[in-house]
């Protein structure tokens, strides 16, 4: 909170025929920690002081492990989709993001905070954050902008520096250089790999649990595409409540309908595990595309994604169905289409025209 105030009083005759007086004000108090601005008015001179400024923090712990996480990390952004994204940056890491989180009872005083490993960058002077509050960090706020809009009611820093798109170690210590944070992140299975550049950042599960930041399974994709910086990020659906929902009577890796779908993969797609239905599953086209002034022939995939459910699907690419890979720079996101029933249509293409694929391309999609 910033206050604005201006400090006035009235000046009283002392005895003895001498003036004399006090400039007195009414109290002011605080709830919250807030910085003060103030100056005095000198009745004798008709003058004001200097402007003054001072920080006054209300149950403010220091930055310690159990009461800080990051929330969200976007280390490998999709590249610029739009023409206003691309004309403030081409460079798909300037859309990097980190989201803090508050997850203690008082207000954490970041002051002096640092990276040791990882981006560049230390919280200035009376940086405070509130219970609950999210603070961001940015590598580029005019690229942010351009992707999710402005940042009102929000604490946001840029950083120098860049995340690794492979994985790397994150050191954060105190203003005391005592670790808050030390963690490596990693773009292998068994850490998600949707969150690996095709869209979705990496968010933790359960960030008010003090969750182990180095452990995979405390993250997963959001589902969002690009994340949701600032906010929570939607709760959503695991596959044995959905299971229950749905009346499935097999295991996930049955399928009750034998439509040659899996019930957990009916799960991910968001389709009815007792209607035989494949066209939700992956569909695949050849379109003309003008990528980078260049017009070409690329295969299209579509597929069809639960926004609720509590799992990730990722696209694999072959050209002799034996060796696959997932790797998220060879696909570039094109649309996500919210079908308005909980589901949405996802449509990617690979980073190669046809003619650059080879006479032989496979893909297929992989649940997790």
């Amino acid at each position: 909170m910033r206050m604005d105030m201006v400090l006035r009083g009235e000046t009283t005759a002392g005895g003895g025929g001498g003036g004399a007086g006090d400039n007195v004000s009414n109290p002011i108090f605080f709830t919250e920690p807030a910085k003060l601005r103030a100056r005095a008015y000198n009745n004798g001179t008709g003058e004001w002081s200097a402007l003054n400024e001072a920080l006054f923090t209300i149950d403010t712990e220091p930055a310690a492990p159990g009461n800080l996480v990051i929330a969200e990390m976007h280390y490998h952004p999709a590249n610029p989709g739009t023409a206003a994204e691309s004309a403030v940056s081409t460079d798909r890491d300037d859309y990097e993001f980190l989201e803090f989180l508050n997850i203690g009872s008082r207000n954490i005083d970041l002051t002096g905070v640092r990276f040791n490993e990882g981006i560049n960058f230390t919280f200035p002077d009376n940086t405070v954050l509130a219970p609950g509050a999210r603070l961001l960090l940015l590598r580029n706020h005019l690229a942010y902008e351009a992707r999710y809009g402005s940042l009102p009611g929000i604490q946001w820093f840029e950083y120098t520096g860049r995340l690794s798109n492979d994985g790397e170690a994150v050191i954060i210590s105190g203003a005391d250089l005592e670790p808050i944070l030390d963690f490596f992140y990693n773009d292998q299975l068994p850490w998600s790999t949707a969150a690996d550049g095709t869209g979705p950042s990496l968010v933790l599960v359960n960030p008010s649990g003090d969750p182990d930041h180095g452990q995979a399974a405390s993250w997963t994709a959001s589902r969002n595409p690009g994340g949701s910086p600032g906010t929570t990020e939607p709760t959503g659906v695991d596959y044995a409540t959905w299971a229950a929902s749905r009346n499935v009577q097999g295991g996930p890796s049955d399928d009750d309908d034998h439509d040659t779908v899996s019930n957990f993969m009916e799960f991910l797609h968001g389709s009815n595990p007792n209607s035989a239905d494949t066209t939700r599953e992956l569909q695949i086209s050849v379109e003309s595309l003008e990528i980078n002034g260049q017009v070409d022939d690329y295969l299209i995939i579509t597929y069809q994604k639960n926004l609720n459910a509590l799992g990730t699907l990722t696209i694999e690419l072959s050209s002799d169905l034996v060796t696959w890979t997932s790797d998220p720079n060879r696909i570039e996101p094109l649309t996500q289409v919210d079908n308005g029933n909980g589901t949405a249509t996802v449509t990617v293409r690979p980073e190669n025209p046809v003619s650059a694929q080879g006479n032989i391309f496979f893909a297929r999609l992989r649940g997790e």
